[in-house]
């Protein structure tokens, strides 16, 4: 299996050659800058963006929320430029702009572009963004802080504008527009907070990013909704009827797992399209509104089993029949009623088999849960059983789907700072997901907390899903560069050697393991003392620098968190590595380490403190030792013998 390195070693960014290749005068060029003074003083931005007032008492308007986006952009985009250049810029509105040279930022109705695009137009008299839709000046904005005067937002608490005092730019007209439409990387860190807007200095890391899934944007419902239409506790004692025929009676839980609604119920459906379509009406902004199952486990929860539900679902070859019978006729509806918006549903589980003869509406969005999936494999050219599988569920909805919305899931739920590295496979799984219909993709992580490189992860998926042909390699070379700097060859070098660890061993990288499932591959003892190492020199290179030596610190918790995860007879050592772990993490705000338990820290200090002192493996280990046998690594056990 191909093991080359994915972040090339000593090609490191430059600001100087970015300064010299942007200072560089060539044919018919637009001088933006010189000798560190604007020749584009101005930034002219619509005259509605000042109704919007900053102070405390402003309450969050759904409809506003692009405008008040849009103006912090704008403000952003001032103070920027005036830092790349040293010189003073100002923001007027167009109502008072007569006609010198500056940056315009424009609604244009008339364009031919989706409310996500952009037109950027360079010549000597202005530099015009230009979008039907606020959201699309925003990203316009960023695109050319980005492409054109070198910036870069690696971390919400890191902003990279370089120094520059002569800039020119050759005359462009472009039309930019994203290759995903709707665009989500799910981490705490790239979530909007809408309380937030009613602050004057306030900017999502999600708006850098373009992210316009970030806090569930133009999403209604967000997922596993129908128990928000009809709940138990509001239904269930007078109408069972309403919900699934289970084991011979009506429920709405099943065992551990929820329970469902009856699809083929008849007052169902009077029930959700009436609520449904009120809240199409109040909330005109939205587009994409969800109606789906409610969560489940792997092989655990069913559909509902009456009698018509089961005809439909036998017919169909697929528990997905009853459901998307049910949603098509939603969808039919909603066509009537609002044209523009779509009806989301899950393909999870259960119901992740597409039906046999039904297909959904050209205004149906699946969302297309690739559970439990293989981060170690391409999707497009599948190794092992997991990729498989997310490779052939992909292939045979997009036959049927018009519009897909691939749910990845991007992290270790047993351990968000377990090494899970994703370049590998990035560009080809995104690639393959836009030639199979892909509207939309949501790249799941830990919303809870930070976890481990969340944010070098999420800065790469969000440059891909705007562009397809974005060269990954190139920009996690110059992400690390700019956010490690000294540090960033030995974290390249840590990187690469993970992921060659994982190749080699050709394990599957499963989202719910726990590190011994690992104990004999890429994080055996042998791998996590070079992985040590590395990071002891990192440290070393930065550490004059406390701001750096906290960025290199953070990068350790994963191999902490596996050292003294991971059950061996070297106590003191797993020790050590608890404590720093804890400590880290605490400095940190971060107390959520697992899935569902966002004040997790504390307890598990506590009890592995107590399992490492008694020696005793506790019950998660212990499942992780079987965990290690189903994954079919029968030499397991002569390895850990052997391990150093």
């Amino acid at each position: 299996m191909e093991t080359n390195s994915i972040i090339e070693l000593n090609k490191k960014y430059s600001e100087a050659e970015l300064a010299k290749e942007i200072s560089t005068i060539k044919n018919d060029d637009v001088a933006f800058a010189e000798n560190g003074k604007l020749l584009f003083p101005k930034i002219v931005y619509p005259d509605n963006l000042d109704e919007i007032e900053f102070d405390e008492s402003y309450e969050y308007d759904y409809t506003q929320r692009y405008k008040v986006e849009l103006k912090n952009s704008a403000m952003f985009f001032k103070n920027a430029i005036e830092k790349i250049t040293g010189d003073s810029s100002e923001l007027i509105t167009k109502s008072i702009y007569n006609g010198e040279k500056a940056i315009i930022l424009e609604i244009d109705e008339s364009l031919k572009i989706s409310r996500q695009g952009y037109v950027l137009d360079i010549n000597e008299n202005n530099i015009r963004i230009s979008s039907v839709f606020e959201q699309g000046i925003t990203n316009g904005i960023f695109s050319f802080l980005e492409n054109y005067l070198g910036c870069m937002f690696p971390a919400p608490d890191c902003d990279y504008i370089p120094r520059l005092s002569d800039i020119h730019f050759s005359k462009v007209h472009i039309e930019d527009e994203p290759d995903i439409m709707w665009r989500s990387v799910y981490t705490q860190s790239s979530e909007k907070d809408p309380s937030h807007y009613n602050k004057k200095d306030y900017l999502g890391w999600h708006t850098k990013l373009r992210l316009n899934g970030a806090g569930s944007d133009d999403l209604g419902n967000g997922c596993h909704s129908s128990f928000n239409y009809i709940s138990p506790d509001e239904y269930y004692k007078e109408h069972p009827e309403y919900f699934s025929f289970y084991m011979g009676r009506r429920v709405y839980k099943q065992g551990p797992v929820s329970g469902q609604l009856c699809w083929t119920n008849e007052d169902v459906y009077k029930i959700i399209s009436e609520k449904l379509f009120r809240q199409m009406e109040e909330n005109p902004e939205v587009h994409i509104w969800d109606v789906s199952q409610m969560d489940t486990w792997i092989n655990r929860g069913v559909g509902c089993k009456c009698k018509k539900c089961r005809e439909i679902d036998k017919r169909e070859k697929s528990q997905m029949g009853s459901l998307l019978t049910f949603i098509n006729r939603l969808a039919d509806e909603c066509a009537q009623r609002f044209p523009n918006n779509y009806i989301s549903t899950l393909a999870y589980n259960y119901t992740v088999k597409p039906p046999k003869h039904i297909r959904p509406r050209r205004n149906v969005l699946i969302k297309l849960c690739l559970m439990p999936g293989n981060a170690a494999s391409s999707y497009a050219n599948p190794s092992g059983k997991w990729a498989k599988n997310a490779h052939n569920v992909v292939r045979k909805w997009s036959k049927i789907a018009d519009n897909i919305m691939i749910w990845d899931y991007n992290v270790d739920y047993h351990g968000y700072f377990i090494p899970f590295p994703l370049i590998r496979s990035m560009s080809e799984n995104n690639k393959f997901y836009i030639d199979n219909n892909a509207y939309a993709i949501f790249h799941q992580m830990a919303y809870e907390t930070r976890a481990q490189d969340a944010e070098l992860h999420a800065y790469l998926f969000s440059k891909l899903m705007w562009d397809k042909r974005a060269n990954v390699e190139a920009l996690a070379r110059k992400y690390l560069d700019v956010y490690y700097q000294e540090a960033a060859d030995y974290i390249a070098k840590l990187y690469n050697l993970v992921d060659k660890n994982i190749q080699k061993s050709a394990q599957p990288l499963y989202i719910y393991a726990q590190p011994d499932a690992y104990r004999a591959g890429y994080l055996s003892d042998r791998c996590l003392k070079e992985y040590a190492n590395i990071l002891d020199e990192a440290l070393n290179a930065v550490k004059d620098n406390e701001e750096l030596t906290e960025r290199v610190r953070r990068e350790k918790l994963g191999i902490l968190y596996v050292k003294a995860k991971k059950f061996s007879f070297d106590t003191k050592g797993r020790l050590k590595a608890l404590d720093e772990f804890y400590e880290i993490c605490k400095e940190n705000a971060i107390t959520g380490i697992v899935e569902g338990k966002p004040n997790f820290i504390e307890e598990f200090y506590k009890t592995t403190k107590k399992e490492i002192r008694t020696l005793i493996p506790s019950k998660t280990t212990s499942i992780a030792f079987a965990q290690s046998i189903r994954f079919g690594f029968h030499k397991v056990f002569h390895k850990i013998i052997g391990s150093k």
